[in-house]
C-alpha cells in the first residue's frame, strides 16, 4: 500500500469508526421495539364430551406478522375474548359451553360447532377482531353395570343393579326401572318379562332431569336346582336298594351354589307331592298313589309296601316343585320328567 493510500485509510477510519460504535451501542431488539400487526385466533379443546359435562377450550392469538413499534405508534395490546351463542368465557382465554341441552331425547351424539372472537386494540388506536372457531362431538355416556349378573337378570328374583357412568361420577344421578325410581345408582329389580330397560338421569335443581342413557338387560330363569335323595342308610341315587320295612325316603331340592350365594332369599325350594308306582317282578307297574310331602320332603311307604317282596321295584315321580322367592311367592320350577323320577329296588 502506498503512503498516500495508507493516509487516506486512516483518515476514513478516524471519521466513521465513532459512528459505527454509536450505531452498535444503540441497536435495540427488546419487546418494545417490535409489535404484532396480524394474528390468527386458535382454540384447543376436547374433541368428545359426554352430555352433562362442560365443554372447555383454551384460546390464544398466534402472531402472523411483526412490524416496528415506531411505524405503528406506541401503545399496549389488551385483547378481549368475546364468546358467541351458547358459549361463555372464564378469564381472558377460556371458552366454556354447557352440554346439558345439546342432545334431543332421540339423539345419541352429534357434532357441535362454536364461534368466538378476540377484539384487539391496535397500536395505531383502532381495534380489530380475530375469529376463533372449532367443533366437538357431544354424546351420551356408556352406562356400566357393576352387579355380579352384569349381562342378565334372574326372573322373579331380587336383583340389585349397581350402575355407574364413567366421566360424571361426581354428579347427582337418578335411576329408573320397573321397580320405580331411586336416587343414586343402585336399583332393586325383580323382573317378570324377558328384558328390562333401566334409565339413568342427571338430576337438576329445576326438576327437569336429563336423560343420560338407557341400559337394557336380558331376563333369564335361575339355574336349575339339584335333587338329592336320602334313605335311612344315607344319601342314595336312582337304582339303590331300599329296605321295604323301613321305606322312608327324603328329598332335598338344592339350589345352584353360585345362585344361592348371590340371592339367598330367592334360593329356597320345596317339593309338594310324589306319585309312587310299584312293579312286582316282571309285571306292569301299579300306581300306589300320590302322597303329600309337606315341607320336609319326607316320603314314608312302610304301610303301602307291606305286601311287597325283595327284588320288587318302586318308581317315585316328584310333583309340584316350586321355588319360594323373596316375596314369598311360590314359583313352579319346570324340570324334565327324567330329572324328577327315581327308581329303587326293595330289599
Amino acid at each position: 500500500m502506498s503512503n498516500a493510500k495508507e493516509l487516506r485509510y486512516y483518515v476514513m477510519l478516524a471519521l466513521y469508526f465513532p459512528i459505527l460504535l454509536y450505531a452498535v451501542s444503540t441497536f435495540d431488539i427488546s419487546e418494545e421495539t417490535y409489535a404484532v400487526t396480524e394474528y390468527e385466533g386458535m382454540a384447543v379443546g376436547d374433541q368428545t364430551v359426554m352430555v352433562g359435562q362442560s365443554f372447555e377450550a383454551r384460546t390464544f392469538l398466534a402472531a402472523e406478522r411483526l412490524t416496528t413499534a415506531e411505524e405503528e405508534g406506541e401503545g399496549e395490546l389488551q385483547p378481549k375474548l368475546v364468546p358467541q351463542g351458547d358459549l361463555s368465557s372464564q378469564g381472558d382465554s377460556l371458552l366454556v359451553m354447557n352440554t346439558t341441552d345439546l342432545l334431543a331425547p332421540d339423539e345419541t351424539q352429534k357434532q357441535v360447532s362454536y364461534d368466538a372472537y378476540y377484539e384487539v386494540p391496535q397500536l395505531g388506536g383502532a381495534t380489530q377482531r380475530f375469529p376463533v372457531s372449532g367443533s366437538f362431538t357431544v354424546r351420551r355416556p356408556e352406562i356400566v353395570a357393576k352387579t355380579e349378573t352384569a349381562q342378565a337378570l334372574y326372573r322373579r328374583t331380587l336383583n340389585r343393579l349397581r350402575l355407574s357412568v364413567p366421566g360424571i361420577e361426581d354428579q347427582s344421578l337418578r335411576v329408573e326401572g320397573p321397580g320405580g325410581s331411586v336416587s343414586g345408582t343402585t336399583l332393586p329389580v325383580s323382573p317378570t318379562g324377558n328384558e328390562v330397560a333401566v334409565d339413568v338421569y342427571l338430576t337438576r335443581s329445576d326438576g327437569d332431569d336429563l336423560l343420560l342413557g338407557q341400559r337394557e338387560f336380558a331376563v333369564i330363569d335361575p339355574p336349575r336346582p339339584q335333587i338329592r335323595v336320602f334313605a335311612p342308610q344315607g344319601e342314595v341315587t336312582s337304582g339303590a336298594p331300599i329296605d321295604r320295612r323301613r321305606a322312608s325316603i327324603r328329598f332335598e331340592i338344592e339350589a345352584d351354589r353360585e345362585f344361592k350365594n348371590r340371592h339367598p332369599e330367592d334360593a329356597r325350594y320345596e317339593v309338594g307331592a310324589a306319585t309312587v308306582y310299584l312293579r312286582r317282578g316282571q309285571t306292569a307297574s301299579q300306581e300306589l298313589g300320590t302322597f303329600d310331602l309337606e315341607n320336609d320332603g319326607q316320603l314314608v311307604l312302610t304301610r303301602e309296601l307291606r305286601d311287597a317282596k325283595s327284588g320288587d321295584q318302586i318308581i317315585v315321580r316328584l310333583q309340584d316343585i316350586v321355588r319360594v322367592n323373596h316375596r314369598g311367592s311360590r314359583i313352579a320350577v319346570p324340570l324334565r320328567e327324567n330329572s324328577r323320577t327315581f327308581g329303587f329296588v326293595l330289599s
